[in-house]
């Protein structure tokens, strides 16, 4: 008797715990070319606010003290963010910003776990995320980059623990 009211209270926990939302939890935010190639979806984010702050950073550099420190001067902008080819003009006009809108739940399946950097190529008109790889791995091959205009930087794209 005592393991069926064990059983009958644990899964009343679990419904009254479970998320009261209907989504996915996989996160993305729009990437929108400056060639004119077609626009993309960037993620999964396992939440919200990890989605959120990666956009922060696609749109806006900060200075690297950020990171460890927070405040108002160590995170303030400086620049244009990593989805941006560098020498685009800052500040961005809104007509051209590359990430558009906010993070929004998709049931796309999304990209794998890892660092990546964006290419912009104009013949013939494309966009992409290269990667996955690992953050030293997407460091080298950004660095080497040849085929089209890179962002400005690596990006992760996964699990932020956030």
């Amino acid at each position: 008797m005592h393991t069926v009211r064990f059983l009958a209270a644990s899964i009343a926990i679990l419904f009254l715990t479970a998320s009261t939302y209907a989504g996915t939890n996989d996160w993305f935010y729009r990437i929108t070319p400056p060639n004119g190639a077609a626009a993309f979806d960037v993620g999964p984010y396992n939440s919200e606010y990890g989605c959120k702050d990666w956009l922060g950073s696609a749109l806006f550099l900060h200075p690297s003290s950020c990171h460890d420190h927070p405040s108002d001067h160590n995170c303030r902008v400086i620049g244009n963010g990593f989805a941006y080819p560098p020498g685009f003009p800052y500040p961005v006009p809104l007509e051209k910003q590359i990430p558009s809108g906010t993070c929004f739940e998709s049931q796309a399946p999304g990209f794998s776990q890892g660092y990546y950097f964006f290419s912009y190529s104009d013949r013939p008109a494309s966009a992409a995320a290269i990667g996955p790889f690992s953050l030293q791995k997407c460091n080298s091959v950004h660095a080497g980059w040849t085929q089209g205009r890179a962002g400005s930087g690596c990006f992760f794209i996964g699990d932020t623990r956030e």
